[in-house]
């Protein structure tokens, strides 16, 4: 790591969060992966969907750290918006390990200074928003350990092994 090192702690432990996650998720189904902890509650491909598109949106969208197009190849993201099209383990496991690519790309090349630069843009929403690398990480950071709880309590109720949350 040539950038922010005294972060490292932060970002390894980022790192086994998604690898317990997608240990978790490989050997699902495509039906084990619609499994809810409620009706009207996000499936569990719903929800790790999110948090492949959280990376797409705060780190390519809002950041401009996209230069492998991933922008574009997974479509911005939002895939949990369309319950008529649930997504495989496989095809999670691929959007998580290419976006994880630019989570170290940025990680390799911010220096801590560069945390803390504002960058301003226009949201989702239309709305112009002033945020920093920094909140980005953190951002996402808590966003995945929220959603990746969720899924590992989806697996409990319906009684599947989850490497998460050991």
């Amino acid at each position: 790591m040539v950038g922010a090192p005294e972060l490292a702690a932060f970002y390894d432990g980022w790192a086994e969060q998604q690898d317990n996650l997608l240990s978790s998720i490989r050997p699902l189904s495509l039906e084990q992966m619609q499994l809810r902890p409620a009706p009207g509650e996000y499936a569990i491909w719903q929800l790790a969907s999110n948090m492949a598109g959280g990376r797409l949106y705060w780190l390519c969208g809002m950041l401009g750290e996209d230069d492998r197009g991933l922008w574009k190849l997974f479509e911005g993201g939002g895939w949990e918006d369309d319950p008529s099209y649930p997504r495989s383990a496989a095809e999670l496991e691929q959007v998580f390990l290419k976006t994880w690519d630019i989570v170290l790309s940025c990680i390799d090349r911010w220096k801590t200074e560069d945390l803390y630069v504002p960058v301003t843009r226009t949201d989702a929403f239309g709305n112009e928003r002033t945020i920093s690398p920094a909140w980005v990480l953190w951002r996402l950071m808590a966003h995945e350990v929220h959603h990746g709880s969720e899924i590992s309590t989806i697996l409990r109720i319906h009684g599947l092994p989850t490497a998460m949350n050991r």
